[in-house]
């Protein structure tokens, strides 16, 4: 066998194939008569996610059907699992044209392979099997533009196509995901059945998926998703980090953590998993230290964050925080740098030793600066999307309340936060920013937030994220930026840019106006 290491997959030169009787018939895999279109649905990769998702549709009933490059793997896989699901409800295959035999028309086909081009080589072998009205359906994590060329491939043909991004990790995958489909809209009646009973359910039964729109509307909604899950993330870290540098022991830290998800808004799924990396302890630390403080400073990335500022910027809408969660990961990435720069500067991240006194208004203030840098970092990730649905044309907007609303379970981004701003956008579909649905939030702790920032920039690891947060609220809730104002001229004067005008009522002028300078070469 000839293995791909990101792949898994058997590559089709590989002359021996584990499962082959004598005549070259597939004991696990033979296409008998009575199996022809009986598979409600196929899945093409049976790696972590692909097997999970399997398992899932089967637990739910569902005849399915898969094919895994790697045959070694897609008989296991299927021999084991006959026997807790059925021989005529497991089905394996060896060949594209194998597995669409075994599927009911119109087929339907989910790709769990790796982004890129193995999904490509995918989606062709796919489309030389399948017929008119067949449905493929991308679940990676995919650049929305990429899934929106792949619809117009695929509709192309006359065959249909959904890019449909998965939340929830592999045992989201088995117990139940929140799924984000978006492409052919005609998909959605003859796939919603199977993609609602895999997904997960919400405290009032409602299925965690919805359809988000068209051409890579789905893809789109996941890398926004993503990006908020990285700021998300990094501004619990970052909370933690500042916690530990008002003396605080891990163990004080998960107090302080569980008494914030006490008090409800912050109650949510990456809360509780900081909870526990907060207080876990080394299991190989003999001081019974805890493992976070063996563990390296380095954090992976697989792009969809990157991808989701780098549009962002490209279409003129400010994600500041978003923006700086990408940067938190790719600088913790340079640790050889790192230390070589300390090597030379020395420490410079010493803090002042607040007074038990102080203790308990830097804990309130915190809380004040995680929850409104969480509002912030939405607000962000929607107005993003807004901005993609306008540019790209992907009707997303409309769909927005019922998009938030299946983020309530199944899915990283679970929390009660996600009432208020699900509610936000049915009362009013256009509102400014979602940062108006918080003004009384903002109004009593933005003290608090200015105060948490104001104290970490005096010493300790700082906090980009919530600082970047800060920094959106004040700026994008301002009648008046000063600072604009000067850069403004400052281009007039070595760039005759030229400027707009402030008129009485307090509008600014369609036409641009110049002043006069000396000059002025540097």
């Amino acid at each position: 066998l000839k293995r791909s290491p990101k792949l898994h997959c058997f590559c089709p030169n590989s002359r021996a194939r584990p499962g082959v009787l004598r005549r070259g018939v597939m004991s696990w895999a033979e296409v008998t008569p009575e199996k022809v279109g009986t598979a409600d649905v196929g899945v093409v990769g049976i790696g972590v996610m692909g097997s999970n998702l399997v398992l899932n549709l089967l637990g739910k009933g569902f005849t399915v059907a898969i094919y895994n490059r790697e045959l070694d793997i897609g008989e296991k896989f299927v021999v084991e699992h006959s026997k807790t699901f059925g021989a005529d409800k497991l089905l394996g295959s060896t060949t594209y044209e194998d597995f669409a035999k075994l599927l009911k028309k119109p087929r339907k086909a989910l790709i769990l392979v790796t982004a890129g081009k193995p999904t490509d080589m995918v989606i062709e072998s796919l489309m030389g099997a399948f017929e008119k009205g067949d449905i493929i359906v991308d679940t990676g994590n995919a650049h929305f533009k990429d899934q929106s060329k792949r619809a117009e491939m695929v509709e192309a043909a006359g065959m249909r196509f959904l890019g449909m991004g998965i939340s929830g990790g592999a045992e989201g995958a088995r117990k139940g995901p929140a799924f984000f489909p978006g492409g052919t809209l005609s998909i959605w009646e003859d796939i919603k059945h199977v993609v609602e009973a895999a997904s997960a359910k919400a405290s009032d039964g409602r299925p965690c998926v919805t359809m988000c729109g068209k051409g890579g509307a789905g893809s789109c909604v996941k890398m926004y998703h993503n990006a908020g899950e990285y700021a998300v993330l990094q501004i619990w870290a970052e909370a933690y980090a500042a916690l530990r540098g008002i003396g605080l022991s891990g163990d004080e830290v998960k107090d302080v953590l569980t008494g914030w998800k006490k008090r409800g808004a912050l109650d949510s799924y990456m809360l509780d998993i900081t909870i526990e990396v907060a207080a876990k302890k080394d299991p190989e630390a003999t001081d019974g230290s805890g493992l976070v403080e063996h563990t390296a400073d380095m954090i992976g990335s697989k792009g969809t964050g990157l991808w989701s500022v780098q549009v962002a910027l490209e279409v003129g809408c400010p994600v500041p925080s978003l923006a700086q969660a990408v940067l938190a990961r790719q600088m913790s990435m340079m640790r050889d740098e790192r230390l070589k720069n300390s090597g030379v500067i020395g420490s410079i991240v010493a803090a002042p030793a607040p007074t038990e006194g102080e203790k308990e208004k830097l804990v309130e203030d915190l809380y004040w600066a995680v929850y409104l840098s969480i509002v912030a970092s939405y607000a962000q990730m929607f107005q993003a999307l807004r901005f993609m649905d306008k540019e790209f044309d992907l009707e997303i907007m409309g769909n927005l309340p019922r998009i938030i609303s299946t983020f309530r379970a199944g899915c990283i981004l679970q929390g009660a936060m996600l009432e208020p701003m699900t509610k936000a956008f049915e009362a009013d579909p256009n509102i400014p920013n979602l940062i108006c649905a918080f003004k009384d939030e903002i109004a009593s702790g933005i003290a608090g937030f200015r105060a948490a920032c104001a104290r970490n920039c005096l010493g300790g690891e700082l906090m980009p994220v919530m600082q970047a947060s800060l920094g959106y609220v004040v700026t994008m809730s301002q009648q008046l930026l000063q600072a604009a104002q000067v850069v403004s001229l400052q281009r007039d004067v070595f760039g005759r840019h030229g400027f707009k005008r402030l008129t009485a009522d307090g509008t600014t002028t369609e036409d641009l106006h110049h002043a006069e300078w000396p000059e002025m070469i540097p």
